[in-house]
C-alpha cells in the first residue's frame, strides 16, 4: 500500500540518506562507500511505495547508481572553498559535482523502479551502459583531462577530475532509457536528483567553509555537517520525485521473489564481491567503478537473487573491509574472520528473507554497528567530534527505524 503522507516522503528519505552519507564518510569512502546511502534511500522509497516485486533490483540500482558519483574528487575543492578569493568558484564546483552525482543516482534508481513498466531487457541495459562508458571516457578526455574547467587545486598536487565525463555519460544513459520508455517519472527522478544534489552539496560545502574558521572546531565536525547536509537535501529531492510519480513507481508486476537457500546466497555474494570490489580496487583507470557498476547492473538484470546480493553483500563487505583497514585490533586472521563472517551473515539473511523492511534494517544497523566498532574497538576514539557524530548516527538510525516500522508495511 502506497504511503499517502506527503511529509513522510520528504523526511524519511532525507534522514535515511543523510545517515547513509554520513556513514559513507566514516566507514566507507569512494564509490563503494557511496553504495550505502544509495541502497538505503532506494529501499526507503520502495517501502513508501509498498513495492513487492523487483525489490532486489531496485536496491541494487540505488546502490550502484549513487556509487557512480562516488568516484568524484572534491577534497581539494574543499580547500579552495576555505579561501575567500576562490570561495565562489569552489561552491560552483560543488554544485556541479553534486548535481552530476544526484543525476546519475536518479537515472539508475528510476530504472530499478520502472523496469517492469518499461519492459527493458538485458540487451537494452547492456547497450545503455556501454554508451554511458563510452560517453564518460569521451567527456573526461575532452574536458577533464586537459582541465578546461577545473575545480581542484591546479598548483599543489592537482587531482584528476572526471565530472564532465560522468555528466556526459549520464546524459547518454538517460537519453537511451527515455527512448526505451522511461517517461516522466524517470526524467523527474533524474532532474530532481540533479537539483537536489547540486543544492545539497553546494549548501553543505558553504556551511563548512563558513563554520570551520569561525565555529567551535573542537565540538563540531564541519566536514560531517557538509555530508549530512548533502545527503539530507538529495534524499528529500528523491523523496519528492517519488511522491510526484508514486502511482507509476509503485506498480507491481509478476510475483515477488521469495528467497533461496542460504548457501546459494553465500556463493553469489562471494563471486559478486570478488568481481565488483575486485574491479574497483584493481582496474587502474580514472573511472574504474563505472566499469564495475555497469557489470553489476547487467548481472542484477539477470537474477533477482544476484541483485539482492549486489545491494546488500557487496555494500556491507566493503565497509567491513574499511573497518579492518582502520583498526589495528582487526588485523590478520581476526580481520579476515570479521570480513568473512560479517559478509556471510548479511548474505545468508538476504537470501533467506529478501523483503524490503528487513533488508532496510539490516543495511542500516550493519553500517551503524560497524561505525560503533570503529569508535569503540581499541584504541578507543575519545574526540568529542567523533563521539558526537556517532551519537547522531545512532539517533538517526533510530528515527529511520521508527519510520520504517511505524509507517510502512513489510513486503512479502
Amino acid at each position: 500500500m502506497i504511503q499517502k503522507n506527503a511529509a513522510l516522503w520528504v523526511l524519511f528519505p532525507a534522514v535515511t540518506m543523510s545517515l547513509g552519507w554520513g556513514l559513507r564518510g566514516f566507514i566507507g569512502g569512494g564509490p563503494l562507500g557511496a553504495m550505502i546511502p544509495g541502497a538505503m534511500v532506494a529501499l526507503a522509497l520502495a517501502l513508501l511505495l509498498g513495492r513487492k516485486t523487483s525489490l532486489g533490483f531496485i536496491a541494487a540500482c540505488g546502490a550502484v547508481g549513487v556509487g557512480f558519483g562516488g568516484q568524484e574528487t572534491y577534497g581539494q575543492t574543499v580547500g579552495l572553498s576555505l579561501k575567500p578569493e576562490t570561495f565562489w568558484w569552489a561552491i560552483t564546483g560543488f554544485a556541479v559535482k553534486g548535481g552530476v552525482w544526484g543525476l546519475l543516482g536518479g537515472i539508475v534508481m528510476a530504472l530499478g523502479f520502472l523496469r517492469e513498466r518499461m519492459r527493458v531487457k538485458m540487451r537494452d541495459v547492456v547497450v545503455g551502459v556501454l554508451g554511458m562508458i563510452a560517453a564518460t571516457w569521451l567527456g573526461w578526455r575532452l574536458v577533464n583531462l586537459p582541465k578546461l574547467i577545473y575545480f581542484s587545486n591546479p598548483v599543489d598536487k592537482p587531482r584528476e577530475e572526471a565530472w564532465f565525463g560522468f555528466l556526459l555519460g549520464g546524459v547518454v544513459l538517460l537519453g537511451w532509457l527515455m527512448w526505451k520508455g522511461g517517461g516522466r517519472a524517470m526524467l523527474e527522478m533524474a532532474l530532481f536528483g540533479l537539483v537536489g544534489g547540486g543544492v545539497g552539496f553546494a549548501a553543505g560545502a558553504a556551511i563548512q567553509a563558513v563554520g570551520r574558521p569561525t565555529g567551535p572546531a573542537p565540538l563540531v565536525d564541519w566536514w560531517k555537517i557538509m555530508e549530512f547536509t548533502f545527503g539530507a537535501v538529495l534524499g528529500a529531492a528523491y523523496g519528492w520525485a517519488g511522491w510526484r510519480s508514486k502511482d507509476v513507481l509503485g506498480e507491481d508486476a509478476g510475483v515477488a521473489w521469495a528467497g533461496s537457500a542460504g548457501w546459494k546466497g553465500l556463493a553469489a555474494a562471494a563471486v559478486l564481491a570478488l568481481v565488483g570490489i575486485g574491479i574497483e580496487y584493481k582496474l587502474d583507470i580514472q573511472f574504474n567503478y563505472t566499469i564495475a557498476g555497469a557489470v553489476l547492473l547487467v548481472v542484477a538484470m539477470a537474477e533477482e537473487a544476484w541483485a539482492w546480493q549486489i545491494a546488500m553483500a557487496i555494500t556491507c563487505c566493503a565497509f567491513f573491509m574499511d573497518a579492518v583497514e582502520n583498526k589495528e585490533i582487526l588485523q590478520g586472521v581476526t580481520g579476515y574472520l570479521f570480513i568473512g563472517l560479517g559478509t556471510a551473515a548479511v548474505a545468508w539473511v538476504t537470501a533467506r528473507r529478501p523483503v524490503g523492511r528487513t533488508m532496510f534494517l539490516v543495511m542500516t544497523w550493519s553500517a551503524v554497528g560497524v561505525s560503533l566498532v570503529k569508535v569503540l574497538a581499541p584504541p578507543l576514539a575519545t574526540k568529542f567530534q567523533t563521539v558526537g557524530t556517532e551519537a547522531v548516527f545512532v539517533l538517526m538510525g533510530v528515527a529511520a527505524t521508527w519510520w520504517a516500522l511505524r509507517f510502512t508495511a513489510e513486503t512479502e
